[in-house]
């Protein structure tokens, strides 16, 4: 839970910004916030309870998983799902992809508990979303659009923070934990979760895990969609705790089995994710400017297996593909404070190797003994960032906020000169840089990259009961791995519309970082019963790196349709309302809608992947120990898209139709510890599709990979 009006002890995470920049707190979001006052508060002061998401600004969410109403979540990237301004793709029942402002994969920062970890599979079939561990998780913070500066190199689209916390013990409390187990009906998934926690003296033991088992859901025509999984996972964390000082250390680990992808050419057998992390925060107590030192430390791995025969039927060409990705870093930073001044000064390091091949065999699947793709050749990213931000009043109504940021990026391959030994007949042995050289002209070499950012913010109280802020940032993102060097070689294939793609991917090492400027502004009111925040922003892109079809550019030497990168400028631009009001002692109303258009300056048409206008309404009424309420969320058409691989990069599906959905969702407090919560999302059982969801490849009927039509679902929590 959430203490208010005083945020400072649990919500620090490290996260200095979050204390300095808050215009005011306001309580509301669309899905679950109770406001209740606490019953064992003895202070003078009445302290508030709030679960569900804090609203505390325009632009900034932060929620606590475990309080949420609704449909249990697959994972975080299902989760963020229900933040204002957030939605995901999804090509499988899980790892949804995230999507802030129109923005995703690295340029969006997911920060698991203090640490960075990169997905191994270069289709995204695990995203760093799908490794932080939701169902235990302590809150979300969301940040849209760039709000900072400290959370390492690129987020020029947002941040997303999810955070465990050391635990909290009542006073002679010894020792704690939590229950959760939830059923759905639509795929009939169980899943349970759980942490224990403990302590002697100022030591501390946690101990987290999670178990979800799910078949494959149906869509609102009752058509099965192939997204059954497995996942199991948790966590170990001991520390030393006092009043000035925390230290600890940690491991966490999530499993992956059996995971169907209905968007995607394979399936995956297995996944892993591992992170072990260490965990640094001291109070300076002696009256000086100082006042805060943190440390984190880190090293991930991520490894992931594909295939196109062990989860599907295949008679020949079979084909298997294993990657790893390892995560190494660390930040430290120290929080300044003097006459009313807030400075943080840091350095971040974060380090990724990536490797791994796709082998076959054309007839027996038994003796994948040939290395048909290089798919990513031993490359390594480098990056180490300084950054200062800081927070000066420059009168009682106004502060200005400002931040910079320098990265200092060195990316190179070890293995672009291995050539592939499982051919089609007529064709000749290829290596990475041969396929660089024929695409772009050139080979890999070692890339250094000298970036930097920054951003300024004013922010004003207008009256007692109304505030904006106004900012312009620069942020520079550089190409991942995947950009940079992926080699997979493919052939020629026949679409169902008679168009002839070619299916091999290439990589460009010659990409120039991606530049965003980026104008925001933001206003909230808050009047006693209501509550609203609007954002709006502009993002002019120089060097957008843009994942193409080559069809003979002034920058591409081949003309096949074959994926390749490419620098272009870009344009995004929206806006976000959301907010709350009281309808009387025990109903209540939250709401949001968001908006993002993006455009493609170099083609003038649409740029791919962007979410159409979306709404979500809630009305709950909740009286001491029950509550029931109703959810109406949908989104309008998408017609603007990039859909022709023939003159664009043809990433988009096609258009989507509107939709509109209906869930129910009601609780129940049991003794004060146990929750039970019921409810049916989808209640109208509608077919439909998240426009960002991939091409259905299994399913001739339908464009996308569909949503789940009606489902019940049983929650249960209890504390101990």
């Amino acid at each position: 839970m959430i203490h208010h009006p005083s945020l400072k002890g649990r919500l620090s995470l490290g996260v200095s910004s979050l204390a300095v920049c808050t215009i005011f707190s306001l309580t509301a979001q669309a899905q679950t916030v109770i406001i209740t006052p606490h019953k064992k508060q003895k202070q003078a002061l009445e302290e508030i309870v709030v679960t569900g998401t804090l609203m505390q600004k325009p632009a900034l969410s932060t929620s606590v998983p475990k309080d949420t109403d609704g449909q249990p979540s697959a994972d975080a990237g299902d989760y963020l799902r229900q933040i204002p301004g957030v939605t995901s793709g999804r090509m499988s029942g899980h790892a949804l992809e995230p999507v802030i402002r129109g923005q995703s994969r690295s340029q969006l920062n997911i920060v698991n508990n203090g640490a960075y970890l990169e997905g191994a599979g270069p289709n995204r079939m695990d995203t760093p979303a799908a490794f932080a561990d939701i169902d235990t998780a302590d809150v979300v913070i969301v940040h849209r659009g760039y709000q900072s500066v400290q959370y390492g190199p690129g987020g020029s689209g947002g941040t997303v923070i999810v955070e465990h916390n050391a635990p909290d013990f009542d006073p002679g409390q010894n020792i704690k934990g939590r229950i959760d187990g939830a059923f759905e009906s639509n795929g009939d998934i169980w899943s349970a979760a759980g942490h224990l926690s403990a302590r002697h003296g100022k030591m501390y033991l946690r101990v987290n895990g999670h178990y979800k088992n799910a078949e494959n859901y149906q869509d609102g025509e009752g058509r099965d969609v192939r997204t059954a999984f497995e996942i199991y996972g948790g966590s170990l964390e001991a520390g030393y705790q006092s009043t000035t000082t925390l230290v600890s250390l940690g491991i966490s680990h999530e499993e992956t089995r059996d995971t169907l992808f209905p968007g995607a050419g394979m399936d995956s057998p297995e996944g892993r994710g591992t992170i072990l992390r260490g965990k640094l925060r001291h109070d300076v107590d002696d009256g000086g400017a100082l006042k805060t030192v943190k440390l984190d430390l880190y090293r991930s791995h991520a490894l992931h297996q594909m295939d196109n025969f062990s989860l599907r039927d295949r008679m020949m060409m079979f084909r298997l593909s294993e990657l790893d990705a390892y995560t190494t870093g660390g930040k430290l930073s120290a929080d300044f404070s003097w006459d009313d001044r807030n400075l943080t000064l840091g350095v971040d390091v974060k380090n990724v190797d990536h490797d791994g091949d796709r082998v076959g065999n054309d007839m027996d699947r038994s003796n994948l003994d040939k290395v048909q793709s290089v798919l990513i050749p031993d490359a390594t990213i480098r990056n180490i960032g300084l950054f200062a931000e800081g927070v000066q009043p420059i009168s009682s109504d106004l502060q200005l906020k400002a931040g910079l940021r320098y990265d200092h990026v060195r990316a190179s391959a070890d293995r672009t000169d291995q050539k592939n030994d499982l051919v089609m007949v007529g064709m000749m042995p290829m290596s990475p840089d041969m396929l660089y050289y024929n695409y772009y002209g050139i080979k890999a070499e070692n890339q250094t990259e000298h970036n930097f950012g920054g951003l300024l913010r004013l922010e004003y109280d207008l009256t007692a009961e109304a505030a904006l802020y106004m900012g312009v940032s620069r942020s520079t993102r550089s190409a991942n791995t995947v950009e940079r060097y992926m080699a997979s070689l493919l052939g020629t294939v026949t679409m169902p519309s008679g168009m002839m793609i070619n299916m091999s991917w290439v990589g460009n090492p010659d990409l120039d970082p991606e530049k965003h400027t980026q104008i925001d502004m933001g206003i909230g009111f808050r009047e006693a019963g209501w509550n609203i925040l609007l954002s709006a922003y502009y993002d002019a892109v120089d060097d957008y790196i843009f994942r193409d079809r080559a069809h003979g550019q002034a920058d591409i030497l081949l003309d096949n349709n074959a994926l390749v990168y490419r620098n272009i400028d870009a344009r995004l631009w929206g806006f976000e309302i959301e907010g709350s009001a009281s309808l009387g002692d025990h109903l209540t109303v939250f709401g949001n809608v968001s908006y993002t258009q993006g455009q493609n300056r170099d083609l003038d048409i649409p740029l791919y992947q962007i979410p159409p206008f979306s709404y979500d309404l809630t009305l709950t009424y909740a009286r001491d120990i029950w509550s029931v309420g109703g959810r109406l969320q949908g989104a309008l058409a998408q017609r603007r898209v990039d859909d022709n691989p023939m003159q664009g990069s043809g990433r988009d599906a096609g258009e989507t139709d509107g939709y509109a959905l209906f869930d129910l969702f009601a609780s129940l407090e049991i003794k004060d510890t146990t929750h039970i919560k019921i409810g049916v999302s989808n209640l109208f059982d509608q077919t439909y599709a998240n426009h960002l969801n991939r091409e259905s490849l299994n399913d001739a009927t339908t464009v996308r990979v569909n949503e789940p039509g009606r489902s019940f679902y049983l929650r249960l929590k209890t504390d101990f």
